[in-house]
């Protein structure tokens, strides 16, 4: 599997268990509870900057790259790119509102539970498409020269909490999922 494809994988982990937090938190929203509203802005801050900016966008040149070579995949692809869209607009309303929570703003559960949820499921159901779907396919048809060609299209950042060096803005959030890693 190229490079591309396994850090892919590694970063879909890593996603999973941010999901993981942010649900946690939700279910204490809907119980009526306190959420860390810190936590929360924290995680969707780091869903809607790493991943928007260089895992989907390195995504959609391999969709493309997958849609021309193989055409039966048209459907997959405008599902899952449709997905990038709805995942970017629910994850920059879910920052606002917790940015505004936090500032002392009074928002309707409801909405933010329903922005939450719909975010969850979404995501995690792109990338279960794209683990079982996608990247097997990905794997099969494209070249050594596509690869290269789609990691010099999106200039490499190092994932700023999972990678060699967490980002201050990240320090807490990386210390939660500490905790939540020993408690298993």
């Amino acid at each position: 599997m190229p490079d591309t494809l396994a850090l892919w994988h590694a970063d879909h982990v890593n996603f999973g268990k941010l999901l993981d937090l942010l649900e946690a938190q939700v279910g204490l929203f809907h119980d009526g509870g306190s959420p860390d509203y810190e936590l929360l802005l924290d995680i969707m801050y780091y869903m809607t900057h790493y991943p928007d900016v260089l895992h989907h966008p390195k995504e959609d040149l391999v969709f493309a790259k997958i849609r021309e070579r193989d055409g039966t995949s048209a459907a997959k692809i405008d599902r899952l790119l449709q997905q990038h869209v709805t995942l970017k607009a629910c994850g920059e309303q879910l920052v606002r509102d917790l940015d505004d929570i936090v500032n002392g703003s009074i928002l309707s559960r409801d909405r933010i539970e329903a922005t939450a949820r719909e975010y969850l499921a979404t995501f995690r159901n792109h990338m279960h498409a794209e683990e079982i779907e996608i990247l097997p396919l990905a794997n099969q048809l494209l070249r050594q020269k596509d690869w290269a060609a789609i990691d010099a299209a999106i200039s490499h950042i190092e994932d700023p909490l999972f990678g060699p060096r967490t980002d201050e803005r990240y320090a807490s959030l990386a210390q939660q999922i500490a905790r939540e890693a020993k408690a298993q």
